[in-house]
């Protein structure tokens, strides 16, 4: 699978010459931005597995995109292409760059920096990826799922609240059909729901990421990428896009955007 890349370099030049260089290379080249402002809001829709940065930029240092960039996306692989080797020294230290590119470079240079960067995307790489702040959302491959059935997208985001642990079938049924008998017919909506849900991650080949058994189900969680796993994972909020919202689709997750919110206002009075 080829590396889905972007190139911010405030010079045509430059991004003209890495994209000759890197004719015949393992990656696809999705955009060249001469604005790290462009590039920002392109990964934050799109699928991205890799940026090159250059490190000097008037309009915002590629230091400072490198960060924004591991925000929005904690995975994406960081490579710093500059002229000046101090520079580079701070993007290693402060960004934790996973590696860089001295100019004037060459295709070898290229390629072999590609191929460690293959082999730590291969490390890193999750398909699926799971938005819950703001509203909920499941992509794949950095594309959105659409749900043809509400029912199992809402126990799909049941499951990720539960942080990967088992939810009861009583559960679900309390939450997504609020006021039903707890009888053989809701228990019905709920199975279907749950064939729904398979069906669909089956479709995206990816139905390894959700489980079930007679009574409950569960979401496998060391297999998604998720904002609200990484901050149950001791990742600090402040450095998330939390802004205050949680799963807005469904009531049920005030409760959890409640100890979000207190775990923000924590921070900021520390």
């Amino acid at each position: 699978m080829k590396l889905r890349t972007i190139l911010v370099d405030d010079e045509p030049w430059c991004m003209e010459q890495f994209e000759m260089e890197c004719t015949d290379t393992n990656i696809e080249l999705l955009g060249k931005f001469e604005s790290a402002k462009e590039a920002l809001g392109y990964v934050g829709e799109h699928g991205v597995d890799l940026a090159f940065l250059d490190v000097e930029m008037p309009e915002m240092s590629g230091i400072i995109l490198g960060k924004k960039l591991r925000k929005i996306r904690p995975d994406i692989i960081v490579i710093y292409i500059s002229g000046y080797e101090k520079y580079l020294s701070d993007a290693i230290l402060d960004v934790k760059a996973d590696y860089y590119l001295l100019k004037p470079y060459s295709h070898q240079d290229i390629a072999d920096v590609l191929d460690r960067a293959r082999l730590l995307s291969g490390r890193l790489r999750k398909r699926v990826s799971v938005h819950t702040f703001g509203v909920f959302d499941l992509f794949v491959d950095g594309q959105l799922v659409e749900f043809t059935n509400q029912k199992s997208k809402e126990l799909f985001a049941l499951c990720i609240d539960n942080g990967g642990g088992e939810v009861m079938m009583k559960e679900v049924v309390d939450l997504l059909w609020e006021g039903r008998q707890y009888d053989e017919r809701v228990k019905g909506l709920y199975r279907k729901a749950v064939i729904y849900l398979r069906m669909i991650l089956k479709e995206y080949g990816v139905e390894y990421i959700f489980g079930s058994k007679r009574g409950s189900c569960h979401v496998n969680r060391e297999e998604i990428s998720c904002d609200y796993f990484d901050v149950l994972d001791g990742k600090n909020i402040k450095d998330t896009l939390f802004d205050g919202r949680y799963m807005m689709n469904y009531s049920w997750g005030e409760e959890t955007c409640g100890r979000l919110c207190h775990m923000a206002a924590a921070h900021l009075a520390d």
